[in-house]
């Protein structure tokens, strides 16, 4: 199975950008180029999760540029400084946050969009065995991904969906669809562009 696309790929500079205004008051955006990655700097240098996403960005440019084994390394490094494993042939779209970097785990079988936020302990990515040809896991834009949940499979969720804390997600979830529980079932929907609690 080929990758399924995703947006075109912005410059390693404004992908850190998008990362760290996630992280960020609205206003911190508004800054002066200079004051942005100056404020930046001191964040990344304090924040585990924002040098997760970071280190993440940086070991990905390096892996699409045939420098796989060093790409490696780095995410070696970020495992033990951040407690995240951020696989560097993931494909992860701007603007991610994650809330907390410890036990999140993102496998390399995994595309993610624009804007999504994922807590403490989450795990993504398709099941390495039984398969008869390789699987994608696909998140889409703007989902909220809880605390502890995980998402096994080949399966896709929808723009917009909440996956809830702890839930366990094995099958295809529709946009701003809200999931929760083991296994995962609906529990409710959003509307667009209305933000999910936590």
């Amino acid at each position: 199975m080929e990758r399924p696309p995703v947006a075109q790929e912005l410059p390693l500079s404004d992908l850190i950008r998008s990362d760290i205004e996630a992280t960020t008051h609205p206003n911190f955006r508004l800054y002066s180029p200079a004051h942005f990655w100056a404020r930046a700097a001191v964040k990344t240098l304090f924040s585990a999760n924002v040098r997760a996403v970071i280190a993440y960005r940086v070991a990905h440019a390096l892996a699409t540029r045939g420098l796989l084994p060093i790409a490696l390394l780095m995410r070696s490094r970020t495992i033990r400084i951040s407690g995240a494993e951020l696989n560097p042939l993931a494909t992860i779209g701007p603007g991610l946050y994650l809330a907390h970097s410890v036990g999140v785990g993102i496998g390399a079988r995994v595309v993610i969009g624009s804007n999504c936020k994922i807590h403490l302990g989450v795990v993504l990515g398709p099941q390495p065995m039984d398969q008869t040809e390789p699987r994608y896991t696909v998140i889409g834009d703007d989902v909220f991904i809880g605390t502890h949940a995980v998402v096994v499979g080949g399966v896709t969720i929808g723009d917009g969906a909440v996956i809830g804390a702890n839930a366990l997600v094995a099958r295809d979830v529709a946009p701003y669809t809200v999931v929760s529980a083991a296994p995962a079932r609906v529990v409710g929907t959003r509307e667009p562009g209305e933000a999910p609690a936590g």
